[in-house]
């Protein structure tokens, strides 16, 4: 196969990458360089850092596409440069045709059986006690992955962070659409992936055949630790893949496989990698490093034979967004199976009473929604969780949201959209943002994803099928694997535009041909939301918050004044509630009593965020208020 089915994602600033920051003015001398052999007789260009003293140590091997030289700045997993301190000799190693190993390239290379030759002949060395590990982000856990396949018997153990080794058509057209941002970043790096990407825009052999290549996980006969982070872009396939490798791997290493999820970005285009704390525009201090410890601590136990109890950890660490906590599990996945729905409404409402009629909206080509963050991969995008509020003032942006939520939410797995689509052109993208809102009124990413309507039946040349203009068709959108909770006091939102630009490729919605110039055509798109087109959103969970009837837009009711202090006043909009309860931010109910008179004493309360609501025969309504 071609390289690109190599490699699932890229780093392209190797400083983050590693993890962690130093001087630039300092310099980790290697104890010296070497060109190892390997078995077509060519060399590859290595790095090799011995401790003073070793005389037979284990090693850490990292093969790299981004210059070996750089890990000069320092090493990983908090050895920066006091190498002499470290109980492992590291090798690192240039990838075959890059950097230091250029001219050891050829046109279809297996980097796994490169690998092989590097382990055997650093088995060979005299300060080797010939147990090697692997570590590396990205493309360089990526490679770790090709490197297990070949089994070479002193291959000890792995860490590959933010990396799986599954090459697939939708790990470059999500959903029908070209991540474009990111493909032009790999570009930038020399992998010079657009002729053969943009020459399959539709699933074919071609991308069967890499699938089959690339997804071996009864291969894999090593322990491995898999690091991940939620706002990383290869978060969705990593979990499909550590699932695979619990229940398909080698028999004797099933239960030595383990992953942990962080609040992380893939790192590499903006100041966030993974283990550090701040992370778009959220702060996460209880994250800091924490893939740094747990790979410490699995290799002082497979390549130090240290008894510390590594194997009694959980088999899956989580980080719980949103609560901001960590969990653990001994499942295979983590996923909810559970599924809590909510309808579209009119007025750009999330509930669970059915709507009616239905939403729209207009997608210009020449004029595409804004890409906000996210898990992308791009020097030009910003990365991770940001603020999408800007997009509720756009005009080819349509929001709906969930009233404050008088619960915690929790979400695992795929967030679906199941919508009732129609437009005036023959094609079109539907791209949907998934939000937290919070009480200050930020809205918070969480994830997102997009379709391309001529593939809603599928991504075949076959299967394409192009949109007859006032004709009402469903569309299914599926969301990467999340763990995610709103809070009390939150609410859920989702946008739905038709682009959503430049992570994703723009539609010129002239039902032409794909990824070449042509004219662009405006279209109008309506959402459907009636009970004949009822329109949707899937959350993987068990949430008995949202079963309760929450009654669309507030029902005219009213409080006031907002924010309070001693009295609020509450007006029922013509309702008959029953009786109201005051919950605080976490979800405990501080007032409560029968609904007979509009002002409500609310001097005992502490001050903070707070939810009325007022709960009716027909319904029950909630609203947020803030006490001084």
């Amino acid at each position: 196969m071609t390289p690109f089915f190599s490699t699932s994602s890229i780093f392209s600033t190797v400083f983050f990458a590693l993890g962690f920051s130093v001087a630039l003015h300092a310099q980790l001398t290697p104890t010296y360089t070497v060109n190892i052999p390997v078995r077509d007789g060519k060399t590859l260009a290595a790095d090799v850092y011995v401790p003073s003293g070793c005389m037979s140590c284990p090693t850490i091997l990292i093969q790299t596409p981004y210059n070996k030289n750089l890990f000069r700045l320092g090493l990983p997993l908090g050895t920066q440069q006091n190498l002499h301190a470290s109980p492992y000799n590291w090798v690192v190693v240039d990838w075959r045709g890059f950097y230091g190993s250029a001219a050891a390239a050829v046109a279809q290379p297996n980097r796994g059986l490169d690998g092989y030759d590097v382990i055997d002949w650093i088995a060979d060395q005299p300060w080797s006690n010939k147990k090697v590990g692997t570590w590396g982000p990205s493309a360089l856990g990526g490679i770790q992955y090709q490197t297990a396949k070949e089994q070479h018997p002193n291959h000890t153990c792995a860490v590959p962070v933010v990396a799986h080794p599954h090459s697939s058509y939708d790990s470059y057209f999500y959903g029908g659409v070209l991540e474009k941002s990111r493909l032009q970043t790999l570009d930038a790096l020399g992998y010079g992936l657009s002729p053969i990407v943009l020459a399959n825009p539709y699933y074919s052999l071609l991308w069967q055949i890499a699938e089959s290549e690339t997804w071996y996980p009864a291969d894999i006969r090593i322990p491995t630790l898999q690091i991940g982070g939620w706002y990383d872009h290869n978060v969705d396939k990593m979990t499909d893949w550590y699932q695979a490798t619990r229940t398909e791997a080698d028999p004797a290493v099933r239960d030595k496989q383990w992953l942990l999820i962080g609040p992380w970005v893939h790192g590499g285009t903006g100041t966030a990698y993974v283990g550090s704390a701040a992370q778009g525009e959220l702060n996460y201090a209880n994250a800091a490093f924490k893939n740094d410890s747990m790979a410490r601590a699995f290799f002082a136990h497979y390549l130090m034979g240290i008894q510390n109890n590594w194997e009694s950890t959980p088999k899956i660490t989580y980080y719980e967004l949103g609560k901001n906590t960590w969990n653990t599990s001994n499942a295979t996945t983590i996923a909810i199976y559970g599924n809590d729905g909510l309808l579209l409404n009119p007025g750009q409402v999330l509930s669970t009473q059915p709507g009616s009629g239905f939403t729209s909206f207009t997608s210009d080509p020449a004029n595409p929604s804004p890409t906000i963050g996210g898990p992308t991969l791009n020097p030009g995008l910003d990365q991770g969780p940001y603020d999408q509020a800007a997009l509720d003032a756009r005009a080819d942006v349509r929001a709906f949201s969930t009233a404050p939520l008088a619960g915690d939410v929790t979400i695992s797995g795929r967030v679906k959209l199941n919508l009732y689509v129609q437009g005036d052109q023959s094609d079109a993208d539907i791209a949907v943002r998934l939000a937290d809102v919070y009480p200050d009124g930020r809205s918070m990413l969480i994830n997102d994803g997009i379709r391309r309507m001529r593939f809603r039946n599928g991504y075949t040349k076959a299967m394409e099928s192009f949109m007859v203009p006032g004709q009402v068709y469903p569309l299914e959108i599926a969301l990467p694997f999340v763990h995610y909770t709103w809070k009390t006091g939150h609410a859920i939102k989702i946008y739905l535009s038709g682009n959503s630009s430049t992570r994703w490729d723009v539609n010129l919605q002239n039902g032409g041909p794909m990824y070449a110039p042509g004219d662009t055509n405006v279209a109008d798109i309506r959402i459907y939301h009636s009970p004949q087109y009822p329109s949707k959103i899937t959350l993987p969970g068990n949430n008995g918050v949202l079963a309760s009837r929450e009654l669309p837009g507030g029902s005219g009711v009213e409080l006031f004044p907002n924010p309070a202090t001693d009295v609020l006043t509450l007006k029922s909009g013509g309702l008959l509630p029953a009786s109201f309860e005051i919950i605080d931010e976490q979800g405990r109910v501080q007032v409560a009593g029968a609904m007979h008179r509009e002002q409500v004493n609310i001097a005992g309360l502490n001050a903070g965020v707070y939810i009325v609501r007022l709960l009716t025969d027909n319904g029950v309504v909630s609203k947020v208020f803030v006490k001084k």
